[in-house]
């Protein structure tokens, strides 16, 4: 049972499996049980209070939403007394606490998914305790930093009866329950509230405590799922933990472990298919991008974990909405669009994902079941591209921003790395031949000089005009070597890197380490991409400097933020976010260049 890094940045430790996922507080309370929803996409009985909706456009307020999810105190056994408590991750992804009184007394607990819902295991010795706490029932927030359109929030409309030791809720307005047994019983009573709903039960002492919190559609559901789980525990117990034993392979290093239980985590079954979620706290959505790097991470894993990207593959081209032919920037677990912007690599990231699923398992019968889609996709690029060359263009970067000029470098190089790799799958058309038209156009458009320098620009209009940036959600570039784009030696490329990394990329460049404009600050992303490059040229300075950076900004679960400040470590944005532990596996397992 491997401790948590003490003296790391805080976060709430994870639990998941199946689509069901959560998170809670240092005492092992639940600030969230989160779960699929067929029409909102994922919804969660939660502490947290709703987002306001007249701040859907300031990020500012959305910022402080987001990191105050790390400091709910949340709903379950409350203890009166003073607590330390100490953290560990059972095979790398079950949370157990155990937790010291002042007076002596201790407790321990361990929480896991089950279908159905949420168990949590308690032993307890000599404390006195109630269940209770401030929770609702609703959607889950969707609060982004570049709002593509609000979804309207369904009110948070809280109906709660308990009885013969069973507390059911039901969010009228949105359609879905949950239920908590294993409590004590006590007198009957009814709450209806607009909002969260606050509860205390009565006092109680016990050595061993099993609590199940159900969910479903209906309250019968969801009291029949509470209910089978407190019945049927110990096998549910033992299921749950029988899922992470294979993965939990990599000793202490709980970056690692964190990519691999943390992206097997975000897998929610919806249908045939599985949505990769991005994270299941702040933004629980999927985009193409992030979820390619969570799918790459898992294939190949064990047989569980590739089946999971196979239905993956299905979701993304038979579930999720496409517009005019072409993918959105990000979809609910439903594959309902959520922001409908057009992102050229968010076309491109499916066909890389369907190609090295193929390579690597020989599975010609989704690959038959697939290719259909794929010549449309491509047509519908070509309808896009500029009329006299090979330049597609993009409404937004990588990192959901407005862009500067339509073409943008890493998109094209993605580009014809997805044509290299269809290639080699055998299907009719000159696949080989469009990647070399895309490499000469790139070339062409892109090289241009910069204070005396000749460089990849990040953006340009195909006409001479070009924006000199990089950004860490841009790893194309920084694969480039390993893809066979060019070697590791080409002097545009490297001149391109130095620059990357240098006070002259204003913008992404913080403190000697690469970051973005979307988030002004050093990403683990970055490091990343600094980590490739070093590899790429046997620099094993700068490799050690990078994996250093990587572990400095590693939360005490192993978690890597979106942003973090260079000098302290201290998160800046996003303590959730699946991308980047993932991609550090994909790395590690060197599947990233096969």
């Amino acid at each position: 049972m491997p401790p948590v890094w003490e003296g790391r940045p805080y976060k709430p430790l994870d639990f998941g499996g199946g689509g069901i996922t959560g998170s809670v507080d240092r005492c092992g309370r639940i600030i969230a049980l989160n779960c699929y929803h067929p029409q909102h996409g994922y919804v969660t009985l939660t502490c947290a209070p709703p987002f306001p909706e007249s701040e859907r456009y300031n990020p500012a307020a959305v910022r402080a939403y987001r990191s105050g999810l790390t400091a709910l105190e949340g709903f379950g056994l409350q203890f009166d007394a003073e607590i330390d408590s100490y953290a560990a991750l059972d095979d790398g992804a079950i949370p157990h606490f155990q937790l010291m009184f002042a007076d002596g007394s201790e407790a321990e607990v361990s929480t896991m998914a089950c279908e159905g819902g949420v168990i949590q295991q308690w032993d307890i010795e000599g404390a006195t305790f109630h269940w209770g706490g401030q929770f609702s029932l609703q959607r889950c927030a969707y609060a982004q930093l570049t709002e593509g359109g609000p979804l309207p929030m369904p009110s948070v409309e809280t109906q709660a009866r308990f009885k013969d030791g069973l507390l059911t809720i039901e969010n009228l307005a949105l359609g879905w329950a949950a239920a908590v047994a294993g409590l004590p019983a006590e007198d009957e009573w009814e709450q209806h509230t607009i909002g969260p709903l606050m509860v205390r039960l009565k006092d109680q002492s016990a050595n061993h405590i099993v609590l199940a919190y159900g969910v479903g559609p209906t309250v019968q559901v969801a009291a029949d799922n509470a209910l089978r789980l407190v019945r049927d525990a110990e096998h549910c117990i033992e299921q749950s933990r029988r899922r992470w034993k294979p993965i939990h392979r990599y000793g202490d290093d709980l970056l690692l472990q964190r990519g691999l239980s943390y992206s097997l985590m975000m897998a929610v079954p919806a249908d045939e298919g599985v949505c990769l979620l991005t994270d299941h706290m702040i933004l629980p959505l999927s985009w193409n991008r992030d979820a390619y790097y969570v799918a790459r991470a898992l294939l190949g894993v064990r047989p569980e974990t590739t089946d999971v990207v196979r239905r993956h593959l299905i979701w993304t081209f038979e579930q999720a909405q496409r517009a005019d032919g072409a993918w959105a920037r990000c979809y609910l677990a439903n594959g309902y669009i959520k922001d409908a912007a057009f992102q050229l690599d968010q076309q491109l990231f499916p066909l890389l994902e369907l190609a090295e699923y193929v390579l690597e398992t020989d599975d010609r019968a989704t690959l038959d079941r697939l290719q259909p889609h794929i010549k449309p996709l491509i047509e519908m690029l070509m309808r896009r591209k500029k009329p006299d060359a090979m330049l597609f263009p993009t409404d937004e970067t990588p990192a959901d921003d407005p862009i500067a000029l339509p073409y943008h470098l890493s998109s094209h190089i993605l580009f014809w790395r997805v044509l290299g790799q269809l290639s080699r799958l055998g299907l009719e058309g000159d696949w080989a031949g469009m990647a070399e038209q895309i490499r000469g156009e790139i070339d062409r458009a892109f090289i241009a000089e910069h204070e005396g320098t000749r460089l990849y620009a990040y953006a340009t209009n195909g006409a001479g005009k070009c924006h000199f940036y990089h950004d860490a959600n841009d790893l194309p570039l920084a694969l480039a070597a390993c893809w066979g784009f060019c070697s590791a030696n080409d002097p545009v490329w490297r001149a391109t890197i130095d620059f990357a990394f240098s006070d002259k990329n204003a913008g992404g460049y913080y403190d000697g380490r690469l970051g973005s404009v979307h988030t002004r600050a050093a990403w683990p992303l970055g490091d990343i991409q600094e980590l490739i490059i070093a590899r790429a040229t046997g620099d094993s300075e700068r490799e050690q400097r990078a994996s250093d950076h990587l572990h400095d900004a590693a939360q005490w679960d192993g978690a890597l933020p979106e942003a973090c400040d260079p000098a302290t470590g201290e998160v800046v944005s996003r303590h959730w976010f699946a991308w980047p532990n993932a991609a550090l596996v994909c790395l590690e397992r060197g599947v990233l260049a096969s």
